[in-house]
């Protein structure tokens, strides 16, 4: 049973000249929210990326996605970034 899926990809960084992975994608079906499925998704992705030699696992969420935000903060740093985009 799938309860979980996330989607990644590699983004290259031309300042640092190297390749870095970006998450897309993170979602744990509700009834298993709480149980460890995101940080083992989120483990695995950086697992993944360390293993292609990627140098950061980036993502982004909503300012009011408290719960998972929680769970963000306790596996990675929170950057100073603000997005902005421009609807086409």
């Amino acid at each position: 049973t799938v309860i979980g899926f996330t989607h990644f990809r590699p983004f290259v960084s031309q300042l640092r000249a190297g390749t870095n992975c970006f998450l897309d994608d993170l979602f744990v079906d509700v009834a298993f929210r709480g149980s460890g499925a995101a940080q083992a998704l989120i483990e695995a992705v950086k697992a993944e990326a360390a293993a292609k030699g990627w140098g950061v696992v980036r993502w982004i969420t909503a300012e009011d996605n408290y719960r998972g935000r929680n769970v963000y903060d306790k596996l990675a740093t929170r950057t100073p970034w603000v997005t902005y985009d421009i609807k086409l």
